[in-house]
């Protein structure tokens, strides 16, 4: 069931994507030092910058997010589910590899739960492994889960071989493909509260975890990083991937998705620029974009006469609802085009309200579909307006037959004439023969 919603969630939102916002241009100016770029509104769908974002990259430890999904669509219990930790397990992690510590707990059981917030919030490849050999039944096993979800989530362009990440030339994946599992993986239990989640100590550990995300953790570095508004998801990084981030953030009602991958990096300047990047764009689109009123009640569509009314009068159609988009602050109002499809006329009486066409809006080549145009008053019908057009029409359609029936009762008048003469005609000559007598 779990499976299904997810696969439906995102089908929706592409669905959404495809129809609202595929080929608008918002204009999103930010220049970006990271390879490929994706960012979305996730309330409308619309695409807000897509830089190189079919483009193969390397993923680095954002395929976490990928594990994450096929752990908790296969482990219904996170919190009481545990695992046992074992040595075989966590063979094979170069020591340099990011990981919550899992070797100090050898022979342990650790929760399903405490094992997510290992690999999300410190990146842990040693958590990695473990929720991949115990759902998997091994890690090839694990590995064919994750390439079967991506392809149901319509990934084109991506194909794992492990669940953390680690470099291979065969795994890889694209900023679209990942925004496509971070928006599966959203809706996900318990997703968003451990991927925002600044610290966090598990059952038995001594210290707490960390998480990798800067833009969480108003404390780093004086707040270098800090976002206010972010949540979650998930940082990567590789020598071959570059520096990889999966975040979102709302302000203002609005909610955006953004994956930036393949930020150069260098540990000499210490600097982040996929973070960097990603607050860039944050700040851009909520100084820039905002839900516009492009067309509504105020705006009358035609008008139209009114049959019935009094002479002359004519009724003024108006959109039934206001048709909201998100645009930019000073969007160009003369790229708004709209196609009407109405009555040319309407009778008395009408009632406000009442529905007489639509309209097609789309500003520039945003669709953005079709409304009602409905009256925007009353008008009651006018008798002799009424009587006077009624009688009209009368005449007007049985004009032959008024002919017809007024030559008829024209010939029958003459006839009884005719009648009435020639019977007064052999009266006056009876009454002459009677007086010669």
């Amino acid at each position: 069931m779990k499976r299904a919603s997810c696969i439906l969630i995102v089908f929706v939102l592409l669905f959404v994507t495809a129809i609202s916002a595929s080929a608008f241009d918002y204009g999103c100016n930010v220049d970006t030092v990271s390879g490929s770029v994706y960012l979305e509104n996730l309330d409308t769908g619309a695409v807000i910058l897509d830089k190189y974002a079919n483009k193969k990259m390397y993923p680095a430890s954002t395929t976490k997010i990928m594990t994450y999904i096929i752990t908790t669509e296969n482990v219904q219990d996170l919190e009481n589910t545990k695992v046992a930790i074992s040595a075989d397990a966590l063979t094979g992690l170069d020591p340099e590899s990011t990981v919550m510590g899992l070797s100090e707990h050898v022979g342990e059981e650790v929760s399903i739960k405490d094992l997510l917030y290992g690999m999300m919030l410190p990146s842990g490849n040693d958590a990695a492994l473990v929720l991949a050999n115990y759902v998997g039944n091994g890690i090839s096993g694990f590995v064919e889960m994750m390439n079967k979800k991506a392809a149901e989530l319509g990934c084109e362009n991506t194909h794992f071989v492990n669940p953390h990440g680690l470099h291979d030339t065969n795994h890889y994946t694209t900023a679209l493909d990942m925004a496509k599992i971070a928006k599966c993986a959203m809706k996900q239990p318990m997703f968003m509260e451990i991927t925002s989640t600044v610290n966090y100590t598990p059952a038995g550990f001594t210290n707490p975890l960390h998480n990798t995300n800067y833009m969480l953790d108003e404390n780093y570095h004086r707040g270098e990083y800090y976002y206010p508004n972010v949540r979650g998801i998930k940082t990567g990084y590789t020598d071959e991937a570059g520096k990889c981030l999966v975040t979102t953030a709302e302000k203002d009602g609005f909610s955006y998705l953004c994956v930036a991958m393949g930020a150069a990096y260098s540990f000499a300047d210490d600097i982040n620029y996929a973070m960097k990047d990603t607050a860039n764009l944050y700040d851009w689109v909520f100084q820039n974009l905002a839900q516009q009123v492009v067309y509504g009640p105020a705006d009358t569509v035609k008008s139209i006469p009114v049959e019935y009314a009094s002479k002359g009068q004519e009724l003024a159609l108006i959109p039934e609802r206001e048709v909201l988009a998100l645009l930019p602050n000073n969007y160009d109002k003369s790229l708004l085009k709209t196609i009407v499809s109405s009555e040319e006329r309407v009778q008395a009486p009408v009632t406000k309200g009442q529905v007489l066409g639509t309209v097609h809006v789309a500003y520039d080549d945003l669709e953005l579909g079709d409304i009602n145009i409905v009256a925007s008053e009353d008008i009651e019908r006018d008798t002799f307006s009424y009587i006077t057009a009624k009688t009209g029409e009368f005449l007007k359609n049985n004009f032959i037959w008024i002919i017809v029936v007024a030559v008829v009762l024209l010939a029958v008048i003459v006839a009884i004439s005719s009648a009435r003469a020639s019977a007064r005609r052999k009266a006056r000559a009876r009454a002459g023969r009677r007086y010669h007598r």
